[in-house]
């Protein structure tokens, strides 16, 4: 980056701050503006008391505003429902908002009969603007502390991590005997009569689309057990350093122990059974690859023609995914 250029940056962030950042914080100190108009009793700033208590009343509602702007998307507060979250973020908003206030009216000076509300400059706004980002970090990092795991949840998650273990089993077997039926296709039909002739192209175009479609519907099966995957590897860790963080009994922490452990097992079981998967399905494609082929150079002009409307509408389904990635 240039000077030029980090010049120009240098002024864009200061007029942002001078544009929206100073007014946002002269509206959450407003309450303690107002008990400063209070506390002075200066005759010539009574006027100006109405504007500071309706700026106070929406200092809350936009102190809860900027907390929830800061807090991840997937943290404790925001991840939890939504009856359990707006009373947490009600009060940490009432917490920011408290940390500002108190701060501004710190460093507040009393107010001359003759000057404005508030006499020391724009000091009290500075301080109060970084405590308010202190206060917003703080929350943040903790709102990202993952909670703590309990035996009943590492106990479920093992429950559905063995029920996915089976699933993909039998998925495995499935895609392990589509493969093999379509491998066997192939071997027979390249060893079929010459090109040109009939040979069942109507019960070979129904096969190939029934192995087409065992392995996408496999492979969003497998898709779907990764994702779980990476859920439950997070949960194995907390699992295992959870009973060095529970002030519980020793059964207690010897349940979960149990319990993590059956999940790291039936999790390592399942990835394991998942790149097998995976492995299947990409022979099961190469092998309706191979059939595709082989339908094109056996089955003669109707094979031919198959095969080009094939390939057409692979082709349109391609250029309508990267359409849709280069929209998103």
């Amino acid at each position: 980056m240039t000077a030029r250029n980090r010049g120009g940056c240098g002024c864009g962030l200061a007029l942002f701050l001078v544009v929206f950042g100073l007014p946002l914080t002269m509206l959450l100190v407003s309450p303690a503006i107002a008990l400063h108009i209070v506390a002075n009793q200066v005759p010539e700033h009574q006027a100006y008391l109405t504007e500071w208590l309706w700026g106070a009343a929406a200092s809350v509602p936009l102190g809860v505003l900027l907390v929830r702007s800061a807090l991840n998307r997937y943290g404790r507060l925001r991840g939890s429902r939504l009856v359990k979250r707006w009373p947490g973020l009600a009060l940490r908003g009432l917490v920011l908002v408290g940390a500002m206030n108190v701060v501004a009216l710190l460093m507040m000076k009393p107010a001359a009969s003759n000057g404005h509300v508030v006499d020391d400059g724009m000091s009290y706004l500075f301080g109060a603007a970084a405590t308010g980002v202190a206060v917003l970090v703080a929350i943040r990092l903790w709102d990202r502390r993952a909670r703590r795991v309990t035996v009943e949840e590492v106990r479920a998650a093992a429950e559905e991590a063995d029920r996915a273990l089976r699933r993909v089993r039998n998925e495995n077997v499935r895609v392990r005997r589509q493969a093999e039926q379509v491998q066997a296709r192939v071997r027979k039909l390249q060893a079929s009569r010459p090109a040109g002739e009939d040979v069942e192209f109507h019960a070979l175009r129904v096969f190939h689309r029934e192995s087409y479609q065992c392995a996408d519907t496999a492979h969003l099966a497998y898709q779907s057990a990764q994702t779980s995957l990476r859920t439950m590897s997070q949960l194995v860790r907390r699992a295992h350093r959870a009973p060095h963080q529970m002030l519980a009994s020793r059964r207690v922490r010897a349940e979960m122990r149990a319990a993590a452990t059956h999940l790291a097992r039936s999790q390592g079981e399942l990835k394991v059974q998942v790149d097998q998967g995976l492995t299947m399905v990409q022979t099961l494609n190469a092998n309706t690859s191979e059939l595709k082929h082989g339908i094109r150079d056996k089955c003669g002009v109707q094979g031919q023609e198959w095969f080009e409307a094939l390939e057409e509408r692979i082709e349109q389904a391609r250029e309508e995914r990267r359409a849709s990635r280069s929209r998103s």
